[in-house]
C-alpha cells in the first residue's frame, strides 16, 4: 500500500476526484468555517475551512507515487 504525499490549497470535495482508479481514500476531514483577519494577498476579513483527505494506493503494480 503506497501513500500520496503532498498537499494542496483545495478541499477534500475538490481534491477527491484526483484519488480514482486503484486509490482508496481512506479518511476526509474538515473544520467548520473560521473567519481570518486581513492580510497580504486578501486585505478584507473571510472565511476558510480546512480539510485533510488521506488516500492510500491499493495496486501493487506500480511504484511511483
Amino acid at each position: 500500500m503506497r501513500f500520496r504525499r503532498g498537499f494542496a490549497l483545495a478541499s477534500p470535495e475538490r481534491l477527491h476526484p484526483h484519488f480514482t482508479g486503484d486509490w482508496e481514500v481512506l479518511l476526509t476531514l474538515r473544520t467548520t468555517e473560521f473567519t481570518e483577519r486581513p492580510h497580504v494577498g486578501q486585505l478584507h476579513d473571510h472565511t476558510h475551512r480546512m480539510g485533510l483527505l488521506l488516500a492510500a494506493r491499493t495496486s501493487t503494480l506500480t511504484d511511483h507515487f
